[in-house]
């Protein structure tokens, strides 16, 4: 290629230089008449003139385009350093988000809209920056700012509604919803708080409707609706269908097929769900339900046993807890008491010790002492929002009013701590970043 290059290179200067000495060579004469003026020349002055004349324009085209385009030149260099300070503020943004900084989200979002003429974001930003700082007086200004952002229709929809519920404004909060829902059919955002409100007034029936008709429903709304259908007494079969991750789901689904006298699907629902819930009620359900003789104990006793003695080595307590209250119930005692005897001393808890009490009046052969031991406390329903514990199951927590945020402390199932609705969620909208949350 190079040599390709000097090649052409040379065959260029051979040709030039050719056509100037032959220039040189043959001047000839030129004779040019104008208003009665004659001007002579040769070839070659003239060929120097006509090249004067093109460098002269294009030297003044290139000074003209040069100052024409100042003004741009200008906008380019102040756009270029614009887009290094948003990069910058984009990057401060995300730091405060981090640490929950609002005042450095609040000054740097009002740089975007200095450098970007950006409304959308920037008044975003401002909004819930406000929100954080509890300051609902400039949070609605920035609301009104949005709302007339015709691109920023949807989201300051979500920002009303977010804002009347700061504000404590409940019945506003409904109205908003049903319209929005309205205009909205399909989208799971509104239809989701509608139902949480509903369901804060336990008005089972309008909550479960909310959220019913919606597609593709993420993990949490699948469990809640899973709970409202078995709260309005829709099909348990439909709410396992939903979710098996609802303790309260598996007991009436256990139920059903027990009335159905189909004790193979129900110990089938038992063992597909136990090792993820491991919770006794399940199996206090399945010995208990519509059983009253004692052969159909025994029998129940044994589809029990076949199913949780796979997992009797488990680190947890809870299938050999199971173990022992089932052949308890079906009274074979000996059996009761060494299943609690495989439990650690000092894992022993009110459950454990209730149980051999019982054993202990129904055999001679229980006889350890148990005054000895320092006694867990029993296990309860907690609520991964807040933490507090509940004695019993309900849908929503009745210290912080989070729906569907209690779980059974024995169980495997994994719930992120979500954003509580009338509580965490809404005093800190950003709050589903890392260390954004506020402690109580």
């Amino acid at each position: 290629m190079m040599l390709i290059k000097i090649i052409k290179l040379f065959i260029t200067v051979i040709l030039v230089s050719s056509f100037v000495v032959w220039l040189s060579n043959n001047p000839g004469t030129v004779e040019i008449i104008w208003q009665n003026y004659l001007i002579e020349t040769d070839l070659f002055g003239l060929t120097m003139v006509i090249l004067f004349l093109i460098f002269s324009v294009l030297l003044f085209n290139l000074l003209f385009s040069s100052i024409k385009n100042i003004p741009k030149d200008f906008k380019y260099k102040k756009n270029i350093k614009n887009l290094s300070l948003t990069n910058l503020c984009l990057d401060n943004i995300a730091e405060a988000l981090l640490i929950g900084d609002y005042e450095n989200i609040e000054k740097n979002s009002r740089k975007l809209k200095k450098f970007l003429n950006n409304d959308f974001f920037s008044v975003f930003m401002l909004f819930n920056s406000s929100l954080i700082k509890n300051d609902l007086e400039k949070s609605r200004k920035y609301l009104k700012i949005m709302e007339s952002i015709p691109r920023a229709k949807y989201i300051s929809k979500r920002a009303k509604i977010i804002l009347l519920i700061k504000e404590n404004k409940k019945i506003e909060v409904k109205e908003e919803l049903l319209k929005t829902c309205k205009e909205y059919p399909d989208d799971h955002w509104f239809h989701d708080k509608l139902s949480r409100i509903y369901a804060l007034e336990e008005n089972w029936k309008l909550a479960h409707d909310s959220i019913d008709n919606l597609k593709s429903l993420p993990f949490e709304l699948r469990n809640n609706l899973a709970d409202l259908k078995i709260l309005t007494g829709e099909s348990p079969i439909d709410a396992f269908k939903l979710s098996d991750n609802s303790i309260q789901v598996v007991k009436e689904t256990i139920k059903f097929y027990i009335n159905q006298n189909d004790l193979k699907r129900a110990i089938n629902v038992v063992e597909k769900t136990w090792m993820n819930l491991l919770c006794l009620e399940i199996i206090e359900v399945f010995m208990k339900f519509k059983c009253n003789d004692e052969k159909n104990k025994l029998k129940r006793y044994k589809l029990v046993s076949k199913v949780l003695k796979k997992n009797i080595d488990e680190k947890s307590n809870e299938t050999k807890l199971a173990l022992a209250f089932a052949s308890y119930e079906a009274s074979i005692w000996g059996e009761s008491q060494n299943f609690l005897e495989k439990i650690q001393e000092e894992e022993w808890d009110e459950r454990v010790i209730d149980l051999y009490k019982k054993i202990s009046d129904k055999t001679s052969k229980a006889k350890q002492s148990i005054s000895k031991f320092k006694v867990l406390p029993k296990p309860k329903w907690r609520c991964v929002t807040c933490e507090h514990q509940e004695e019993k199951w309900q849908l929503f927590c009745t210290n912080c009013s989070s729906i569907g945020s209690l779980i059974w402390s024995k169980s495997k199932i994994k719930k992120e701590k979500n954003s509580d609705f009338f509580k965490d969620f809404l005093q800190n909208p950003l709050g589903h970043f890392p260390k954004m949350k506020r402690e109580n």
